[in-house]
């Protein structure tokens, strides 16, 4: 972790933290403004990426059974979690200025990963935003943190948090405030995605399609990239909602662990995040940082310390201590 430098204090309400800190650093570095708005370049990188992930999915069809989980872990994961975090920007109407384009790319990006989450997500994910903290049951609204049915099931055990954080998802009803609207944008999504699904499965069998969905499990579960989830929002540091990593990893991702930014300033495109640190680093020097994903991912499924229920709004115990060496 980064040298400590928030006062200890009670934890502050998270958007409150957030929306201090974008005014004060505003105020500092007016020039911040220039680096908001959306960054077409971003639709490339999805063609390109859907482009080669289909084409991966389609030459592993004739491949041995271990080629494709090899691909899986190795290559498919990392492209599905990049798409992934292309469907976020597009969430934010980061890619192009009407939003309705945006919606149409995440939808494209999605069918990589055989399964359709983008426009639930883009739904989801502004809740997040703008209720980060907001983890009580049943009325809380920040969709990203745990229930209370999760946190009363999974407890400590590493086995139980395994299971959870990989196939989770499928089994915890979400609160009744993160419903998503069924909407021509929602429906959308299923069917472009199941088109393509079916389209895979006639033409080419059932293995590039089992290629995709894999990639996706494991980039949003039990993989050095799926503890970005853990990391984003772990109650680290008494008085910090958020965490970033400034790692190699970002390489592969778009630099979507840059996240105590992302909250401070969601207009700002990946692309120009380093440069935002860059002209406000004073503010992001100090604080709490996650140093490395795979180490995190060891101790959250090894260390009894840690457990589902330390998420910012939820945690009352801060975990500095456990990660001080990592």
């Amino acid at each position: 972790m980064g040298t400590p430098s928030v006062p200890s204090q009670a934890t502050p309400d998270a958007v409150t933290w957030h929306l201090h800190r974008h005014r004060e650093i505003l105020r500092e570095h007016a020039g911040i403004r220039d680096l908001f708005g959306p960054d077409p370049t971003t639709a490339a990188w999805t063609v390109a990426l859907v482009a080669v992930q289909l084409g991966l999915g389609v030459w592993v069809a004739r491949k041995p059974l271990w080629v494709l989980l090899a691909l899986s872990v190795t290559v498919g994961a990392v492209i599905a979690h990049a798409l992934g975090v292309l469907i976020h920007e597009a969430s934010h109407n980061l890619v192009f200025r009407r939003a309705w384009r945006n919606k149409a790319l995440a939808i494209l990006a999605n069918v990589a990963h055989g399964a359709p989450a983008a426009i639930e997500f883009r739904h989801q994910h502004l809740l997040h935003h703008k209720y980060l903290g907001e983890a009580g049951d049943p009325e809380g609204r920040d969709t990203q943190a745990p229930t209370r049915k999760e946190v009363d099931v999974v407890g400590h055990s590493g086995v139980r948090k395994l299971l959870s954080f990989t196939l989770g998802r499928f089994f915890y009803r979400a609160r009744p405030a993160n419903a998503v609207p069924h909407d021509r944008w929602l429906y959308g999504n299923i069917a472009v995605c199941l088109l393509v699904d079916a389209l895979l499965v006639a033409t080419t069998g059932f293995r590039p399609l089992a290629y995709l969905l894999l990639s996706a499990l494991l980039a949003f579960g039990p993989h050095v990239l799926g503890a970005r989830r853990v990391a984003e929002h772990l109650t680290v540091r008494r008085g910090q909602p958020t965490n970033s990593y400034y790692g190699p990893l970002n390489r592969v991702s778009f630099d979507v662990g840059y996240h105590v930014e992302h909250h401070d300033f969601p207009a700002v495109p990946w692309r120009r995040m380093r440069r935002l640190r860059a002209m406000a680093h004073g503010h992001y020097e100090g604080l709490a940082t996650v140093r490395s994903w795979p180490r995190l991912m060891d101790a959250y499924f090894y260390d009894a310390r840690l457990s589902v229920a330390q998420y910012t709004g939820l945690s009352t115990e801060f975990l500095e201590e456990v990660f001080r060496k990592s």
